[in-house]
């Protein structure tokens, strides 16, 4: 899920949360609350997130993986 996508792409990148939030100018709640699946980010901020870390979009959607959506 992109939820956890999201926090393995910032432990990845070697980051906090504080310290993402920081870069993307939100709220280390924000971070949190994406991470813990309570709400997703904005578009916006889902291109700030992937450029941050270094993370392609495809990686943290999981599009084109098993675990992604279906190729009919």
């Amino acid at each position: 899920m992109i939820n956890e996508n999201i926090k393995a792409a910032r432990e990845a990148a070697g980051l906090t949360q504080k310290e993402l939030a920081k870069i993307l100018g939100v709220y280390q709640k924000d971070i949190s609350r994406w991470e813990n699946g309570e709400r997703v980010p904005s578009l916006e901020i889902f291109v700030k997130i992937c450029k941050a870390l270094n993370a392609s979009a495809d990686l943290i959607l999981e599009i084109g993986s098993k675990k992604g959506l279906d190729k009919d």
